[in-house]
């Protein structure tokens, strides 16, 4: 953590990068490099963030649209934590100049008279590191009693995380020179480091408490100076005689930091994750080799039944090829058997005529000698026929050893079956021991599990009272803002008596009609300014409430003022209308507020609202807008007269009527809209509004009646007028009674006064 007064070098020597020159490089670099240079990626996992506290917001520097982010505190373990914030894992240095860059690029800074680029903000470069380790290793810190609760191969992983603090330089106003903004600026930097002092004072005097919760800066860091932590601080100092009183405390606070005492401890946790997904992967493997083997057994069992059927099948037709041949020799023995037979008998009745037939001897023993010669060729034959045979018994005795031969292997390949069977029993077994220990596994991330649902049941509960709590303060707001409301209305009701007495003057009426253009803006700032009195203290209020409007309309803008005419909220929608209609009352913001469709909003309030608030003070605006005459047409042409027509006829809220009355008025100053005026009804309406009898409203229709007796004889003294066209104007508008008598009496006024 660096800590010292502004320019003093915070930057300098922590966070700057000396990407071309590695002297030049600061602390955040050098313990970057020092971790990559010592890491091994197989093991372990470097990330970092980049963060920076500006006007007390946690923001994000690594992605500048996280702003706000939330700082939370483990109830159980008491680890602070901001979720949300981006952890990006670096891998080389080329990377962590980048990132460190993007930060940089994105951090608040600004010129002051002490430092041309003095930063706004408070950098905390987080570093988080983790690497696997296991009990069984040499180098392992856990005790022996570690060892009888886990097993020996137990994975552990060990986190830690490096905080480097460029913190903002504290500066006094006049010596800096700040100005607007950089005035809140400072305001903040000042108010982080004094509850920084604060901290390291009551940890220097072992206070019970110590006040953390007084800015995010030392929620953030309460674990590096008073946890368990080694805290390392640089205390920068200026060498100017100018700033001693600033010296003199950097080093005070760096003699108070330096007694406190933080007591180290090494956090290790066992990564059940990373061992149940290791025995998830061993079963996965154990039971891909037992499908594995069980299908080459299936593949071998297949193909065995299949040579087997395959040989039985060749034995059969061997035999049937046998049998045939056999049959076939047996045929021929049969045969020759009897060819002998019959040639013996023959020799035999030779033999016994031989006596007989002497003289036939030579022919007889030719005939013997032929028979000798056939028997030598049957002989022969016998002798083929017998070698046949032999050679069939042999290829059977063949096939009869083959077919032992195939039975000696199909018992061989059934001792094998047997085996495979015993293996596939001792995997099965050894699967459902691997399942046992994984079901324990289960029951332990199960607990883990649960404990973790109590504590999530436990956020939950604190959300409900906090929702809770938002529900009362909203319901306390609720009740303030209408308190402001009837304090509202209570002032409106005494600004309505104090124009009455104003119009109890004849002077002030004289005055008032000579100047009778505009219309009355009452105090709640709508209206025309014709009729407002000259009183001093009111034209100081009104000028105050002007110059509040303007202050207001600068900071917010139009754009976003004509927004809120669109919210569904019916305060936000009346507090909008009521800062356009004072915004129109400026003959400057006009012209804006037409172009940024401000007249369309009001014209479509007018249209669509059922509110009586709505339309009184929409009624006012658009009263003001037709103080211009490039409005008056565009209002027109847009169906403003005819709107305004129809609020008359719906209410009975004499302010409302006074308002739409005022605004018909002004439009009637305009020669070129009487015949708009009325085709869309808005004479028929002001001529109407005589109804109500009150006194400003009927001054309303006066004042309007004045302006068009004005166009008219303008009109006359320039030879266009019609006077038929006068009672044309106002014909539709009479009605029976009273009212009657009052319109005839009005037009009479009007016709005279065009004559005149």
């Amino acid at each position: 953590m660096a800590y010292g007064q502004t320019g003093t070098g915070k930057t300098y020597t922590v966070g700057r990068l000396g990407k071309d020159d590695p002297s030049e490089r600061g602390i955040m670099v050098r313990a970057l490099e020092h971790i990559l240079s010592s890491m091994s990626f197989e093991t372990d996992r470097v990330a970092i963030s980049y963060l920076q506290l500006y006007l007390e917001s946690v923001q994000d520097l690594l992605d500048p649209e996280k702003t706000n982010i939330p700082i939370v505190e483990d109830a159980k373990t008491g680890e602070i934590s901001l979720p949300g914030a981006s952890i990006v894992e670096i891998k080389d240095l080329e990377h962590v100049f980048h990132l460190l860059q993007i930060g940089e690029a994105n951090r608040h800074a600004a010129n002051t008279k002490m430092n041309t680029e003095s930063s706004r903000s408070h950098a905390i470069l987080i570093i988080h590191l983790q690497r696997s380790s296991r009990i069984k290793e040499e180098n392992s810190s856990l005790s022996n009693d570690t060892h009888d609760i886990f097993p020996d191969d137990l994975p552990l992983v060990l986190k830690s995380k490096l905080l480097i603090v460029d913190l903002a330089g504290s500066e006094r106003i006049d010596k800096s020179g700040s100005e607007g903004h950089m005035i809140e600026e400072a305001k903040f930097i000042n108010l982080s480091l004094t509850s920084l002092g604060k901290c390291i004072n009551a940890l220097a005097e072992n206070s019970p408490h110590i006040p953390t919760r007084d800015s995010k800066l030392t929620r953030i860091l309460r674990d590096s100076f008073g946890g368990t932590a080694r805290t390392s601080l640089v205390v920068t100092i200026g060498p100017s005689s100018r700033h001693y009183s600033e010296t003199s405390s950097t080093i005070m606070f760096g003699q108070r930091a330096m007694k406190v005492v933080n007591t180290i401890k090494l956090k290790e946790e066992v990564d059940y994750e990373t061992l149940y997904k290791k025995v998830e992967r061993e079963v996965d493997q154990l039971t891909s080799e037992m499908e594995r083997q069980q299908k080459l057994m299936k593949n071998e069992k297949m193909q065995l039944d299949k040579k087997l059927k395959e040989s039985e099948g060749s034995f059969h037709d061997l035999r049937m090829t046998s049998n045939i041949r056999i049959e076939n020799l047996e045929k021929e023995k049969c045969q020759l058997e009897s060819a002998v037979k019959t040639l013996m008998r023959d020799l035999e009745e030779e033999r016994g005529q031989n006596n007989l037939l002497s003289e036939q001897i030579a022919e007889l023993e030719k005939l013997v000698n032929e028979n000798k010669q056939q028997q030598l060729e049957n002989l022969s034959r016998m002798k083929i026929f017998t070698d046949t045979t032999k050679e069939h018994e042999k290829e059977m005795e063949e096939l009869l050893r083959q077919l032992q031969e195939e039975r000696r292997c199909s018992s061989s390949l059934k001792d094998r079956m047997s085996v495979l069977q015993q293996e596939l029993c001792d995997a099965q077994s050894s699967t459902q021991l691997q399942e046992s220990m994984a079901h324990e596994l289960e029951k332990k991330l199960t607990k883990v599990t649960e404990e973790f649902t109590s504590q999530v049941q436990s956020l939950k509960e604190k959300i409900s009272e906090l929702i809770s709590e938002k529900e009362v303060i909203y319901e306390e707001l609720k009740s303030t803002q209408e308190k402001v409301q009837q304090e509202m209305l209570h002032r409106q009701g005494l600004e309505d008596q104090i124009l009455r007495l104003k119009w109890s003057t004849s002077d002030i009426c004289a005055e008032e009609s000579k100047t009778s253009y505009g219309m009355v803006r009452s105090g709640s700032g709508l209206g025309n300014a014709a009729f407002v009195s000259k009183s001093g203290k009111i034209r100081e209020a009104l000028s105050g409430q002007r110059g509040t409007i303007s202050k207001i309309f600068e900071e917010v803008g139009l754009p976003n003022v004509l927004a809120l005419l669109k919210s569904e909220d019916l305060d936000v929608q009346i507090h909008a209308v009521k800062v356009v209609a004072n915004l129109a009352a400026e003959d400057i913001n006009q012209e804006r507020i037409v172009e940024e469709g401000g007249l369309d909003a009001l014209l479509s309030l007018l249209e669509t609202s059922e509110n009586t608030t709505i339309h009184r003070v929409t009624a006012g605006a658009v009263a003001n807008l037709a103080m211009n005459g490039s409005n008056q047409g565009v209002i027109m042409n847009k169906g403003g007269a005819r709107l305004l027509a129809n609020v008359a006829s719906k209410t009975e809220d004499p302010q409302t009527l006074r308002l739409v009355a005022g605004a018909i008025a002004n439009l009637c100053g305009n020669e070129k809209l009487h015949l708009m005026l009325k085709r869309d009804g808005g004479i028929k309406a002001l001529l109407g509004m005589v109804r109500s009898g009150h006194a400003e409203v009927i001054a309303q229709i006066a004042r309007g009646i004045a302006n068009f007796a004005k166009c008219e004889s303008r009109v006359i003294s320039q030879g266009q007028l019609n006077f038929p066209f006068v009672p044309q104007m106002f014909h539709s508008c009479f009605f029976s009674g009273e009212l009657l008598q009052l319109q005839l009496e009005t037009f009479s006024l009007v016709y005279s006064t065009a004559k005149c």
